[in-house]
């Protein structure tokens, strides 16, 4: 029969599944933490702290003043209760996803019901359940937590709640340390983009700057941690997904090596998939909360339940022996100030050559970093993400029937066959091979600079910018390849604040002449966009 002019059309059942998501999200967000009108993105660029106003002093302080190991100090002195620091972060949540679009997953009444529980406990015995009593922590939405959808963006993982026994090692164990889980955040289809951006909850906006992107996959998390929603959460990443949504927003990140924290049981696209396998870590707002966190969740164990596992404990004989030769002057860096492929935009470069000068300043030695190509390193990790020519993510697709988000769709098409996959097993052990060999190159480079350090011995870290630019608009997030080599490697790699874009000081460059035609591509962006943040990450083996 024939649909009337006055008839809404039918929408396909995807959206509606989606549509149904978001309205279940909203119905979980207390309508005395609203706020309304919601300032448009023009209007309010940085969100970093617009939630204060809506906020009692003791809920300022909570989410924005204290850090996580001040607020567990307080918890165990009976100064603050676990109820109310869990409430605060849950009315800060709720502002931040309204200004940036970040949840996924939204555990306020569970969480305050744990956060009851912990203070009856610490009432009934006097002391706290465990090193993280009372600490809200949020996750990534790949993160498998009861009661709750594990849909890494696909319309068609919907509707399957978790159980206590599906859930992630990780979270069984943050519960039992005495951690509250209170949210789980945005991230696009299958964690294979660098901006957020998916047909349930949609895009996820910048906290920082809210007319740039979040970055990606963990964007959701980025975002929610900057407006000051969390403290600490947990992120993932594969090629950039830690570090580059801790870069854009402005917050810190760690994406240790492979074999260091536990995967079990978190959820992932192209299971199977390990020529570059994706690893878990902290994200917050300092870096000290990160070694909270991660030592933690070390303490626990992991090896014991996780095959992948290296049985390697917290180190704190190392960490002396770090700390004293940072004291004495005896660390050296190596410095990357181009990747060879995309020259950094001027803010990137200015704080780079700034980061150096202070750190020579402070008598510490800097020499250039000269490593096997890049372009090598990059090119290996696109062999290893599209081996399968897109055929795992299409197929989760097709589940619902939902289209490719443009994000998405521009590296893995609007269907199948845009890529061409591996046609023999070989290829596949040809890029493993291949990634073998770059990473003794890389090595062998790594342990040359000894003969070009004044200690004798080679560098102990280097300085490489997250990302050739400060930020990106809506779908120009183009090129992961700053962080995505040293996925390649599997180095450790933790991102710092470094600075800020500056107008006035940060003019496009009078000569430019690219690398090549990604390069020019980019450069074209320069200084298009608003001003944001800048940060650089550091590695070391």
């Amino acid at each position: 029969m024939a649909t009337s002019s006055s008839t809404p059309a039918a929408i396909p059942k995807w959206q509606a599944i989606g549509q149904a998501k978001r309205e279940e999200i909203s119905a979980l967000l207390p309508p005395e933490w609203r706020i309304d009108p919601i300032p448009a993105p023009e209007e309010l660029r940085d969100a970093t702290s617009y939630a204060e106003q809506f906020l009692t002093a003791e809920e300022k302080e909570i989410t924005g003043t204290l850090s996580a190991a001040a607020l567990l100090d307080k918890m165990a002195k009976g100064q603050l209760t676990a109820v109310q620091v869990t409430k605060a972060f849950c009315h800060r949540a709720t502002i931040a996803h309204q200004l940036t679009n970040c949840l996924s997953e939204v555990v306020f009444n569970q969480a305050i019901a744990d956060a009851e529980a912990l203070d009856a406990a610490y009432e009934r015995d006097g002391k706290v359940v465990g090193p993280l009593h009372g600490l809200p922590v949020s996750l990534k939405d790949q993160f498998r937590v009861q009661g709750t959808d594990t849909s890494l963006g696909y319309v068609g993982w919907l509707g399957k709640k978790e159980t206590a026994d599906s859930e992630s090692w990780v979270v069984q164990q943050l519960r039992r340390l005495g951690a509250i889980i209170f949210a789980k955040t945005n991230v696009p289809p299958g964690l294979m983009t660098i901006e957020t951006n998916n047909n349930i909850i949609g895009y996820t906006l910048n906290a920082a700057n809210r007319l740039l992107s979040s970055g990606g996959s963990s964007g959701g998390e980025g975002a929610l941690i900057a407006a000051g929603g969390s403290i600490l959460g947990l992120g993932s990443d594969v090629a950039a997904s830690i570090r580059l949504p801790s870069a854009l927003n402005g917050i810190v990140g760690l994406r240790p090596s492979h074999g260091r924290v536990p995967y079990l049981g978190v959820a992932n696209s192209m299971i199977g998939h390990e020529t570059i396998e994706s690893v878990i870590g902290p994200m917050g707002r300092c870096v000290a909360d990160l070694r909270l966190l991660l030592q933690a969740i070390l303490g626990a164990e992991p090896w014991r339940a996780d095959p992948k596992v290296l049985r390697l404990p917290w180190r704190e004989c190392e960490e002396r022996e770090a700390r004293e030769k940072l004291a004495s002057k005896k660390l050296t860096l190596g410095v990357l100030r181009n990747d060879g492929l995309v020259t950094p935009h001027p803010p990137v470069k200015r704080v780079v050559d700034e980061a150096v000068r202070k750190l020579e300043a402070r008598g510490y030695e800097v020499i250039e970093w000269a490593p096997p190509a890049h372009s090598e390193g990059f090119g290996i990790a696109w062999s290893a993400f599209f081996a399968d020519g897109g055929k795992d993510i299409h197929s989760q697709l097709s589940l619902s029937g939902e289209p490719a988000v443009p994000d998405l769709a521009m590296n893995f098409g609007d269907k199948p066959g845009h890529l061409r996959p591996n046609e023999t097993v070989n290829e596949l052990w040809d890029t493993q091979r291949r990634r073998y060999e770059y990473q003794a190159r890389y090595l062998q480079y790594w342990e040359s600079t000894a003969a070009q350090t004044s200690t004798g011995e080679p560098v102990d870290a280097i300085l490489v910018p997250v990302a050739p630019t400060v930020g990106y608009e809506r779908g120009r997030g183009l090129y992961p390849g700053y962080t995505t080599v040293y996925n390649v490697l599997d180095y450790s790699a933790a991102v710092v604040r470094a600075g800020r874009a500056d107008a006035a000081r940060d003019l496009p460059y009078d000569k430019f002449e690219p690398q090549g035609d990604l390069d020019a591509t980019i450069q074209a962006h320069c200084m298009h966009f608003p001003i944001g943040n800048c940060l650089l990450q550091s590695l070391r083996c």
